[in-house]
């Protein structure tokens, strides 16, 4: 790749192009699906491409390739200029040369030494020690092994360069429980950066509760009641709740906090960052997608609205520091204000204890509809099951609810948070108490 992107450079710079950037991409990987001890599927997934942006009199083309010899670099090249040609002039600026501070590896080391047989067997071990668990687990539907590693790489016309390697390793798995007459369905994941870090004993234990803890369950009464968000719905919560941050929708008003950089949006207790500087972060990266250097950020800090995460084209727009936040779904797209890692900073208060805090609680466990929520108005209603608590005794577990609200109130009203905080993907969250949110039940 590095050789190929060699020669993008130098066909570039043959050509009268007053500002070019190029992005490339490696990616391979495995992946293994395992049911009833045997493999069910296997995935070797192989990837590679060069995205090139052109500036020629103040106008943006952008084309990309997955074919990178000669031939297909050099008809990106001219169907990135012929979209410059088409396109409205505006100010574009590229990254300037500059030292990352992230100092530490994001691949592991030892990727290509790890047997496909261990890989296999990692999978078949996730699957018996979920039947292991618990007598009432009848079916498990699928247990999953992947991994990948990614190689990026960088150079535009300020003559800023550089490359990284990135690794992660996940899995998954999808079971039924069945007790006198109910079934539940129950599931878990994990993804690492580093393979010593897989856990099956952990993502088999958590599976299994998702669904034997909801045995039985039924609708609670319609009422206003204490909430508690377990880790893992608070952190889809957050993920929803993201796209407000970023400056592209805070420039088409798209965002429920625009205009609000510096005041209250949430509980004193709430603090968000976003840090692409953690060892255990999936999203970290020493630079951004289009060469920014990344630093950690607060986004909301005791409450206050503190920063916005911005590309340097909304920066300029929205007259922000750059943040270092220009990101690219893949090689086809454009880089756009995204998210490296985002943590809801963790409070004092273990789990057990948090559940004892109000005499009584529902714990969400899982939500349905998260992604419905109005991303300018904040309204929402959404699904949700969990296990409803009486002095951090279970009363009953509970299905079939809706909890509805304004996501303002609800930020507002949070009273405490806890410290069993999980990655969800690049996300990390504990759990948080809302103070009071209407349950819709029977």
């Amino acid at each position: 790749m590095e050789k190929g992107l060699e020669r993008v450079i130098s066909i570039l710079k043959k050509q009268d192009i007053g500002k070019f950037d190029i992005y490339a991409v490696s990616t391979e990987g495995y992946s293994v699906e395992v049911k009833d001890g045997s493999v069910e599927k296997i995935k070797v997934p192989v990837k590679k491409g060069v995205a090139i942006r052109v500036i020629v009199d103040d106008r943006l083309g952008f084309a990309y390739t997955r074919d990178t010899s000669d031939d297909g670099i050099r008809i990106a090249i001219e169907c990135a200029r012929e979209n410059a040609r088409s396109a409205d002039p505006d100010e574009y600026e590229l990254s300037m040369p500059a030292q990352s501070s992230l100092d530490f590896s994001l691949a592991d080391e030892n990727f290509k030494d790890i047997p496909v047989d261990r890989k296999v067997e990692i999978a078949r071990q996730l699957e018996e020690k979920v039947r292991s668990i618990d007598r009432r687990v009848k079916v498990v539907r699928k247990a999953s092994y992947s991994d990948s590693v990614t190689r990026v790489f960088y150079y535009n016309s300020n003559d800023h360069s550089f490359s990284y390697e990135t690794t992660s390793f996940s899995l998954s798995v999808m079971l039924k429980a069945e007790d006198n007459g109910d079934s539940q369905m129950g599931w878990d994941f994990d993804v690492v950066r580093y393979f010593s870090q897989l856990n099956t004993d952990v993502v088999a234990m958590r599976a299994v509760e998702s669904a034997v803890s909801l045995l039985g369950a039924r609708p609670m009464k319609t009422r206003k009641i204490p909430v508690i968000f377990k880790n893992v719905v608070f952190a889809e919560l957050i993920d929803a709740l993201s796209a407000g941050f970023l400056g592209n929708n805070v420039l088409r008003k798209k965002s429920l906090f625009a205009g609000k950089l510096g005041f209250d949006v949430a509980s004193h207790v709430l603090s968000i960052y976003d840090n692409p500087h953690l060892e255990d972060g999936i999203g970290s990266r020493p630079y951004d997608d289009e060469g920014t250097v990344t630093r950690k950020k607060a986004i909301i800090e005791r409450g206050v609205l503190k920063n916005f995460l911005v590309d340097i084209y909304s920066a300029r727009r929205l007259n922000h520091p750059t943040t270092g936040n220009g990101i690219r779904a893949g090689i086809a797209s454009l880089p756009q204000p995204g998210v490296t890692n985002l943590v809801v900073e963790p409070g004092a208060l273990s789990f057990e204890s948090l559940v004892r805090t109000p005499e009584e609680v529902l714990v969400i466990t899982d939500a349905m509809g998260i992604h419905t929520i109005n991303p300018i108005s904040g309204e929402f209603s959404i699904g949700v099951s969990g296990l409803l608590l009486r002095e951090g005794t279970v009363v009953q577990p509970v299905v079939g609810c809706t909890v509805a609200g304004n996501v303002k109130h609800l930020l507002n009203n949070i009273s405490e948070i806890g410290r069993d905080s999980r990655w969800i993907g690049n996300i990390s969250s504990p759990s948080v108490l809302v103070k009071e949110l209407t349950v819709g039940g029977v």
